[in-house]
């Protein structure tokens, strides 16, 4: 259990206030600047090596297995920016935990989505990672091609919202008080959240293929 102090820094001042986000949850976006075209053509050389895929919470589409180990130039560079920031999460948003030993994010597996018109991913979490994150090949930005919706990670949230704000007096709920979050992504943005945070992606109601490359990290001792 960790122990808030709620007492603030400035005794002096009755009127001093501190906002302690309890049990949060953050999603960090950043925006890439990588030859889409390039990886794009990554994308459908793994799939003419394994034209099957593998399932997993996707209806439809085709899903690679783990690429991490692939030597292609432009995939290279994605790693190593997908692990920069992951660390940089890390510091920020864990920077008030206190480790064993010195540790880092580290890429675990990675693996690419193409998903074509009304393929969509079911509900599901990353058990056994630590952080996860998507990075958008092929999106042109429309809701249309589809979202990706974030779940409360309180188990029946709507009880809640139903239960503790009188519904004819919302008119829009925020990112504090939503059951599910939806974002809108595009081509070369990156998103990071906890692993353990549910979501799903919308189907694409589009004829053109929407293509992302996910992926899990876990905590490693760091190696100097």
């Amino acid at each position: 259990m960790m122990k808030i102090d709620l007492t603030g820094t400035h005794e002096e001042n009755m009127t001093a206030m501190d906002v302690v986000p309890l049990f949060a949850t953050p999603l960090m976006q950043f925006e890439l600047d990588l030859d889409l075209e390039k990886l794009t053509e990554f994308a459908f050389e793994m799939w003419n090596k394994d034209k099957r895929g593998v399932r997993g919470s996707n209806i439809g589409g085709w899903q690679s297995d783990n690429n991490i180990e692939e030597e292609y130039e432009e995939f290279i560079r994605l790693k190593k920016e997908i692990s920069q920031y992951l660390q940089k999460y890390h510091s920020i948003i864990f920077s008030r935990m206190e480790f064993k030993t010195n540790v880092v994010q580290s890429l675990a597996n990675m693996w690419i989505n193409n998903n074509e018109k009304y393929h969509y991913n079911n509900w599901h979490n990353h058990p056994g990672a630590t952080l996860s994150g998507v990075y958008y090949i092929k999106h042109d930005g429309s809701r249309e091609q589809g979202d990706i919706m974030f779940k409360h990670p309180v188990n029946q949230f709507t009880h809640i919202v139903t239960n503790h704000w009188p519904l004819e007096l919302i008119k829009k709920h925020n990112e504090i008080t939503s059951g599910v979050i939806n974002v809108t992504p595009k081509s070369n943005k990156l998103l990071i959240f906890p692993s353990w945070l549910e979501h799903r992606v919308e189907a694409n109601l589009k004829n053109e293929s929407r293509i992302s490359l996910s992926f899990n990290s876990t905590l490693k001792p760091e190696i100097k």
